[in-house]
């Protein structure tokens, strides 16, 4: 049967969004080393290779809680002392400060900066994540890495350039761990769904970069790898899995960190500094 006519006044149709990939394609340039070698990025299969989802701020919602409990019983305390103080009642005055104002210094006070700390280290969305990843890739016959709690492993978020303008809790395309190994000279990237395989001889560049979101620097390594269909590059966040907070400076240090790690990976001079 003939095909129908294309009508040359309709309005053009949408055609589907390829695929959200785990890396970005980059324009071919005067890179500042010389590949050798591939990387290989390996797809793995369902059951044992799915998305996980980032963790929600539990421990920032707790913290909340906590101090919104604080201060309702301090507010309920202050009511009392002055609806006493103003009745001219010395008596209730005085009782109630010795039953409660001690508790609420040497009970309440300290009992809540405990649940603090607590919960803002266990329940942090890097935590949770990195649980649930590990606990995934414990289930692999096959592991590339050694174990979690290794030195030279890390938790990373897999956050392509084309999603540093999403939210936050939206920048990840993929969760990992890294694992940077000098005595093999390569690096090795255990993701949810994904595995790389990248030699040093297959770096072509290697920098940090960031962007801000809400008066947050978010510190990104970025690594352009070649790859058998051309120059990739892959963007990691280090993940907070050890620390209970960071200020810019200190996620500036630790993307630095992971950056030299990797360049000593390296034997060739590097013509560019650290920023992209």
């Amino acid at each position: 049967m003939p095909e129908d006519p294309v009508n040359p006044f309709q309005s053009p149709q949408a055609t589907p969004d390829e695929p959200p990939s785990v890396v970005s394609t980059v324009v071919d340039e005067d890179w500042p080393f010389e590949a050798t070698e591939l990387a290989v990025i390996e797809v793995i299969e369902p059951p044992l290779g799915r998305p996980i989802a980032p963790g929600r701020p539990w421990g920032k919602i707790i913290s909340l809680l906590l101090l919104g409990l604080v201060g309702l019983y301090g507010l309920w305390i202050g009511t009392m002392l002055l609806v006493a103080w103003l009745s001219g009642n010395a008596d209730l005055l005085s009782k109630l400060t010795m039953q409660h104002v001690p508790t609420m210094l040497f009970v309440i006070l300290p009992a809540v900066m405990f649940l603090l700390t607590i919960s803002r280290h266990y329940f942090q969305p890097d935590y949770s994540t990195f649980r649930r990843l590990g606990k995934l890739i414990r289930q692999r016959e096959t592991n590339a890495i050694p174990s979690l709690n290794s030195p030279n492993c890390q938790f990373v978020a897999i956050a392509p350039r084309e999603r540093w303008h999403l939210p936050e809790q939206e920048l990840a395309q993929e969760v990992a761990i890294l694992h940077v190994n000098p005595y093999e000279s390569r690096i090795i990237l255990e993701g949810a769904e994904h595995r790389f395989w990248v030699p040093s001889q297959a770096l072509l560049k290697c920098g940090v970069d960031f962007f801000t979101k809400n008066n947050k620097q978010i510190w990104v390594v970025c690594l352009v790898i070649q790859t058998k269909d051309g120059p990739r590059e892959v963007g990691l966040r280090i993940g907070n899995v050890d620390g209970f907070w960071q200020s810019n400076a200190q996620r500036k240090s630790v993307a630095e960190k992971y950056w030299g790690r990797i360049m000593l990976l390296k034997q060739a001079p590097l013509k560019n500094a650290k920023t992209t």
